[in-house]
């Protein structure tokens, strides 16, 4: 595969896999999350193969409606309804009261999402957590594309944001200034 085919595939996978995530996190805040892992780094997953993961969490203030098990119910329910696959309900042992939920969508690129409700004294908070599928790729070689520059001659890259709405464009690679490269891309 040539370096443009990877860095395609390698794009289309990461929009699907982040498009089927934001439909879950809409259905839990229609707003900004926290962005604790933005998702867009290929980490390696095997001989020649790569994949992403991501990790959103609510703003500190939001609260769940109703408990942690019926939120994960609400949302199994909707994962349910909507093609995911390997739906399964964990809770925790002893006086832990959060509850998760974890799901597949293979057809999305999503190999495991997890969504964990915990309850808190002052606020709560949904953690989201997410695997793409595991794609062939050399990981190191799909970094470096996104990539501007080389690696001892690159600009400085444009910060990610701490917070995103699901539905805003996502982020994949940066462009030879260093900015981050938004898509879907104007210049498309």
């Amino acid at each position: 595969m040539s370096d443009e085919d990877l860095f395609e595939q390698a794009r289309t996978v990461n929009l699907e896999y982040k498009a089927a995530v934001a439909e879950v996190q809409l259905q839990i805040l229609d707003g900004d999350w926290r962005i604790l892992g933005y998702g867009d780094a290929p980490s390696a997953c095997g001989d020649g193969s790569y994949q992403f993961d991501l990790t959103r969490g609510t703003p500190e203030g939001w609260r769940i409606d109703g408990t942690p098990a019926e939120a994960a119910h609400r949302i199994g329910a909707w994962l349910d309804e909507n093609g995911w696959t390997d739906i399964k309900t964990r809770t925790y042992t002893g006086d832990v009261p959060n509850v998760a939920i974890q799901a597949a969508k293979p057809d999305a690129h999503v190999q495991r999402i997890t969504i964990d409700f915990s309850p808190g004294e002052l606020f709560d908070s949904a953690t989201v957590y997410a695997d793409s599928t595991c794609e062939p790729g050399d990981a190191q070689t799909l970094s470096e594309l996104t990539l501007p520059g080389t690696a001892g001659d690159r600009p400085e890259l444009q910060k990610l944001p701490p917070a995103e709405h699901p539905a805003a464009p996502p982020i994949f690679g940066y462009n030879e200034d260093g900015t981050a490269r938004y898509w879907p891309d104007e210049s498309e």
